[in-house]
């Protein structure tokens, strides 16, 4: 047996015409078949020209999850605020003309055709009206430099960069961000990273991060490395690993990877790419849609219910699928409050920052680091003086307020 068939997912079910656990995998192989055999049927037929100003309006991850179902039930993201951190996104796209698109950029970085060609595939994946996830959310947008995307020099602000993944994540929460998407590496490490993790953490902000295409263990270069991140590796249309993907402890769970249809820069004609940038976003598309059927839960029940519905067998863990694909059907359909308001994936396995005391400290407002900015909303109320000395960081500190110190 392959490893790709070892980690072989079962086909989704329509979260609408139910399936049960056993009948689903047992459906598997002949709904993957069907998938693939129309794909390749597909294939024989001759396109059309198309022109890179038209959107394209058929994507087999569409039919792959049902959305059409789910969209004909009012799940669309309605009310749900996500934040796509990456490279920048062409709003005049064909594809997202409806949408509720705003780039909330701190700073202006120079993007190669590639790099925008990137980060509006991205957006399209979670809420273009034509085949977007959660057409009905509102995305804010937000520029971070990569390998097709380099700062202006409006990015740098003293020794501080304005789009480091850290300021950005904070500001992403600032602005009312429920899930975060995340569809390239990050590689920096350092503390004001770490907080923005715990930040996001405490104000109940799920993250979502692609697992990167280097088929190996990329862990140290993703920020599903972090705790409470949800790292999403890639799966083929047919349920098995995709030979591209990257693994990792950082890995929570897998998700339909490619075929993606795009345009070709060269050419202008369409063209397919795979990714686990393109899991990435229909994981933070599933989340969305789970919020807004569950606005009551707690992001924490969120994710149990993500863990706990994962189609491995008994719902096991293992570095190249997680917990298993995300079920769609699962998200919409069960109920989180049977569930603890615990965070599953605190703790990554072979361990992960920010730890769960750390977390607690940031909640509790005794966290100080000097080389790390930390989001306005944020308040020292620790003991320690010294923090009241750095002004240029900007920091407000009401000095032994902590509710630590008056617990029982």
């Amino acid at each position: 047996m392959t490893h790709a068939q070892a980690c072989a997912q079962p086909a989704p079910r329509s979260p609408f015409g139910f399936v049960g656990r056993a009948g689903r995998a047992a459906r598997a192989l002949t709904t993957a078949a069907s998938a693939l055999a129309l794909a390749a049927g597909a294939l024989t037929l001759a396109p059309a020209p198309a022109r890179a100003a038209d959107p394209i309006t058929t994507q087999e991850y569409f039919s792959y999850y049902h959305l059409d179902s789910a969209r004909a039930k009012g799940y669309t993201g309605k009310g749900v605020t996500i934040a796509l951190i990456g490279s920048p996104v062409d709003t005049s796209n064909a594809a997202l003309q409806g949408a509720k698109v705003t780039d909330k950029s701190r700073c202006t970085v120079e993007a190669s055709p590639e790099g925008i060609r990137h980060g509006t595939d991205m957006a399209i994946i979670l809420v273009s009206s034509k085949n977007g996830v959660a057409p009905d959310a509102t995305l804010n947008t937000y520029q971070t430099e990569t390998a097709s995307a380099t700062s202006n020099g409006t990015c740098d602000s003293g020794e501080r960069r304005l789009n480091s993944f850290g300021n950005l994540i904070n500001q992403a929460v600032e602005d009312g961000a429920q899930i975060i998407s995340v569809s390239q590496s990050v590689s920096e490490d350092n503390p004001e990273l770490k907080w923005a993790i715990a930040n996001a953490i405490s104000k109940g902000v799920i993250i979502v991060a692609s697992a990167g295409n280097g088929a190996s263990d990329d862990n140290v270069t993703q920020l599903g490395r972090f705790s409470g991140v949800v790292g999403v590796s890639a799966i083929n249309s047919d349920g098995t690993f995709a030979s591209y993907s990257s693994w990792g402890d950082g890995v929570v769970t897998t998700a339909f990877g490619g075929p993606y249809t795009t345009y070709d820069l060269s050419t202008g004609e369409p063209t397919t790419v795979n990714g686990t940038s393109v899991s990435a976003a229909l994981v933070a598309g599933m989340m969305a849609l789970a919020r807004q059927k569950w606005p009551d839960a707690t992001a924490n029940q969120i994710l149990q219910v993500l863990v706990n519905t994962g189609l491995n067998p008994n719902h096991t863990w293992d570095q190249y699928t997680g917990y298993g694909s995300a079920s769609l059907a699962d998200l919409v359909n069960t109920d989180p409050s049977q569930y603890p308001d615990e965070n599953p994936i605190i703790q990554k396995h072979g361990g992960s920052e920010p730890t769960v005391q750390e977390i607690q400290d940031y909640t509790d407002g005794i966290v100080f680091n000097s080389l790390a900015t930390f989001p306005s909303s944020y308040v020292y109320r620790g003991a320690d003086e010294v923090a009241a000395m750095f002004d240029d960081l900007e920091l407000t500190v009401h000095l032994g307020t902590s509710p630590r110190y008056h617990r029982k």
